[in-house]
């Protein structure tokens, strides 16, 4: 247990998305793991994560949830420095993908070809992933149409037709089948893709830097949240309707994805690979750069 009075900073403020990846960080808060550690931690709903990153140049939040390729774009691109300190989830099959309007008539990835797409950011997770499956199918995918809306936002623009599919995440895959009658096009977390690591926990590295202490003692905290998620899907699935807008019957039956306890550099280098090869990355970007040891 950490004493409070030897960190540098003991009220934290962590961005985070109303989505299952970050289930763990409610946990970490409702077990008291953060209080354990000498740490008060408040979570603020962001729409995007990136949104908050001139809130974290600022000094306002401590912490963001986001996607990695977002993330590591902008730290190749010399907008900020970041660090990773927790790796928050990786999907697995039928967690992650693209899905419209049972009267569509879109039932095959070659079918979206001239079509749009909402994603929550362009240049993200979610383009580069359903990139590389259409490519994989030789499907190319410079045809499809990618929309920026933020997830919350994703079925009422699909019921208004709006876009003609939706890149989606849990629990709004679930929600959309349950509300909308959904049909699954593609699934993002498969073939080249899958168990792909999808987000983490960035802070600056200057931030790191001057809260050494607090930062370590948040990845102590997260490190048990993390475990709890990954070994008790109960215990993520009665936490879901608490900070999203999903049911607990709906929550009931979601598929989960993964959230590895530990952090390591060999996990996360498949994202920095990838993004080089599709040319998003300028040169090759070693992940142990990004992690906070």
């Amino acid at each position: 247990m950490s004493s409070a009075g030897t960190l540098e900073k003991t009220s934290l403020t962590v961005g985070a998305l109303a989505v299952a990846d970050d289930a763990p960080l409610y946990l970490a808060i409702k077990e008291g793991y953060f209080r354990q550690e000498g740490l008060t931690v408040t979570a603020v709903p962001v729409a995007q994560s990136t949104e908050a990153i001139p809130d974290m140049l600022r000094g306002s939040v401590d912490v963001v949830t986001g996607n990695y390729v977002s993330f590591f774009e902008a730290e190749a691109k010399g907008v900020v420095s970041f660090k990773v300190l927790v790796d928050a989830t990786h999907c697995v099959p039928n967690t992650f993908g693209v899905m419209t309007l049972p009267s569509s008539g879109i039932r095959h990835p070659a079918q979206l070809a001239g079509k749009t797409v909402a994603v929550n950011l362009t240049g993200n997770v979610q383009t580069l992933t359903l990139d590389t499956v259409l490519k994989a199918d030789r499907i190319n995918p410079s045809a499809v149409r990618y929309v920026v809306v933020p997830f919350p936002d994703m079925l009422a623009a699909l019921k208004a037709h709006r876009v003609d599919a939706v890149s989606v995440i849990e629990p709004y895959i679930t929600a959309g089948k349950a509300t909308l009658g959904t049909v699954g096009v593609v699934s993002q977390c498969a073939g080249p893709t899958a168990g792909f690591p999808l987000s983490g926990y960035f802070a600056t590295t200057s931030w790191t830097q001057r809260y050494a202490r607090t930062a370590r003692a948040f990845q102590a905290a997260m490190a048990k949240a993390q475990a709890l998620a990954d070994s008790d899907p109960a215990a993520v699935r009665a936490i879901l309707p608490t900070y999203t807008k999903i049911t607990p019957k709906a929550a009931a039956v979601l598929r989960l994805n993964t959230y590895p306890p530990a952090l390591t550099a060999a996990q996360l280098q498949p994202v920095a690979d990838l993004m080089f090869s599709a040319g998003m990355l300028k040169s090759p970007l070693p992940a142990s750069s990004l992690i906070m040891p």
